[in-house]
């Protein structure tokens, strides 16, 4: 009876480990939104950064996420202060992509 259960729990876990293994976009985005933050000061709403990991292909580190951490301090440094800022970065198939991120509230 033991080892049934035992062996149930052993399922389940390795069913949530592959199901958030696979979830590599997500972390790119977060790693995204917290370079850009601690780099530049540009504090991005969390859809924004989702929204451009989709965009532009980011899996792992690699991939366009320092071009694209590079673009929005670039932008940032300018002097560009609006509640949304554009960039264009090339994906992770070369191919130039512009991205819309929105700029967070102060407590967010």
């Amino acid at each position: 009876m033991k080892l049934r259960i035992l062996g149930a729990l052993a399922l389940i876990l390795s069913a949530t480990g592959h199901a958030q293994a696979d979830d590599r976009r997500t972390v790119a985005a977060f790693y995204f939104h917290s370079f850009t933050k601690s780099s530049c000061g540009f504090n991005m709403t969390a859809e924004s950064a989702e929204k451009a990991a989709a965009t532009l292909g980011m899996s792992n580190f690699h991939d366009p996420l320092f071009p694209a951490v590079a673009a929005v301090c670039t932008a940032v440094k300018k002097g560009n202060k609006s509640k949304v800022i554009e960039i264009r970065v090339r994906d992770n198939r070369n191919v130039m992509r512009k991205v819309t991120l929105e700029r967070a509230k102060w407590w967010q």
